[in-house]
């Protein structure tokens, strides 16, 4: 029996490395409505304040309007430019310190963003769209969650609400129509079909298409 069961695991995990080749990185990205982000332009003291709690290893920093990605902070170096600093926060210059932003292309397939990824020594990467437009963000972890299933550790967040989920009962949920079709998938071990669909809205939205009648001409 558990001869049985490591071959099924081997064999489900197989699929799931062959599966990134079809599987684009705006699939599994996490989307530009749960990013979170802070104004480049704010005092460093604001900045630290708003990371002090923060489960995020980096974060992207934007200027004018959240759209628009200007750099990504490692909180890491932030926290250590604090203390060299001894405190005096007004001497930090945030431009200085932050990495600058890399822009993928959401098609890009999971293999290949896989490759880039090591090619790179990077782990996380601003997704946008054919017109550079802001569509999220995407990690290696969510790559490799594809291939081995959710990887949580002691800063992952794991309520609900965060998920854009909300429990009413225990039979019921009100959904953000931008969830991700995966993430309800993982987080329920669910099989909502999502060959038509990659969120919530599109998935009701291609249910109403597929139910319309046919009009007599």
């Amino acid at each position: 029996e558990r001869l049985v069961g490591s071959e099924m695991c081997i064999r489900d995990r197989l699929k799931s490395i062959l599966d990134l080749t079809d599987i684009e990185v705006y699939d599994v990205m996490n989307h530009r409505k749960n990013l979170f982000s802070l104004d480049v332009d704010l005092p460093v003291k604001e900045i630290i304040k708003k990371v002090e709690n923060c489960p995020f290893s980096r974060i992207p920093l934007y200027k004018d309007k959240p759209e628009n990605i200007v750099g990504v902070i490692r909180v890491k170096t932030l926290l250590k430019e604090a203390v060299a600093k001894k405190g005096n926060l007004q001497d930090i210059k945030i431009t200085e310190i932050m990495n600058k932003p890399w822009f993928i292309p959401d098609n890009t397939t999971l293999m290949r963003q896989l490759q880039l990824f090591r090619a790179r020594r990077e782990h996380f990467a601003i997704v946008v769209d054919e017109y550079g437009d802001l569509q999220g963000i995407v990690t290696l972890e969510d790559i490799l969650e594809e291939i081995v299933g959710d990887i949580n550790d002691e800063s992952d967040i794991q309520n609900l609400d965060t998920m854009g989920i909300r429990k009413i009962s225990d039979n019921a949920f009100i959904v953000d129509g931008q969830v991700p079709i995966r993430d309800i998938n993982r987080k329920f071990n669910w099989q909502i079909a999502d060959e038509n669909a990659v969120t919530v809205a599109g998935y009701l939205l291609s249910l109403i298409h597929i139910s319309e009648p046919t009009r007599r001409s």
